[in-house]
């Protein structure tokens, strides 16, 4: 299954069977995107089936444009994380690709950006992340990359102003577990999932 967040609401695609008997589960192939949208306003989470798994992300996609982002969960020696602070919410450090990066470089730079960070290291890929956005009128996709990093900065961190980005602050994971219900859902499923193989 993909989780897929428009503000507060959730579009979730399978290919389980037992999701077809529910009332707010629609066929992916024969549903476009107007009707999407309506139908999560109005019931706030909705299934959108399709039978083979391996489709299940392509045919979504074929219905609205993508944008990819990058974005990295950044540790320290003390195992603190790196969060930015930025429209009253912490947030994980991410941005759009730029033509012709790789996404592995676009989540150095856009970190690095971000907040200030030098000596970066990508240490694996952790896994991605779904929300539609709004941009001047039109709908898009977001689908977000993210690695998981690591950097011996002791320096000044310095949070890219133009970008909204109100402070830039390393966390503890006590802090982490506090913080991680009153981020955004994306981030949540992240940090949740972080925590989890973190506790093994």
């Amino acid at each position: 299954m993909y989780k897929v967040f428009i503000n507060k609401f959730s579009i979730i695609l399978t290919s389980k069977n037992k999701y077809l008997h529910e009332e707010n589960t629609y066929l992916l192939a024969s549903i476009n995107f107007d009707e999407i949208l309506k139908k999560v306003r109005k019931q706030k989470k909705i299934f959108l089936y399709h039978p083979k798994k391996s489709d299940l992300l392509k045919v979504f996609k074929s219905k609205i444009k993508v944008i990819f982002a990058s974005g990295g969960i950044v540790s320290n020696e003390n195992s603190q994380i790196l969060f930015i602070y930025r429209r009253g919410k912490w947030d994980l450090p991410k941005g759009k690709a730029e033509k012709g990066e790789t996404i592995r470089e676009t989540a150095i730079r856009e970190v690095m950006e971000e907040t200030g960070i030098q000596n970066l290291k990508i240490e694996k890929y952790f896994s991605n992340t779904f929300h539609i956005v709004r941009n001047k009128g039109k709908y898009f996709l977001k689908e977000t990359s993210w690695f998981l990093m690591s950097s011996n900065f002791q320096g000044k961190l310095k949070p890219q102003i133009q970008e909204g980005i109100k402070s830039v602050k390393w966390k503890t994971i006590v802090e982490v577990k506090k913080l991680k219900k009153k981020t955004y859902n994306n981030i949540f499923i992240i940090l949740n999932d972080f925590l989890k193989q973190n506790q093994k």
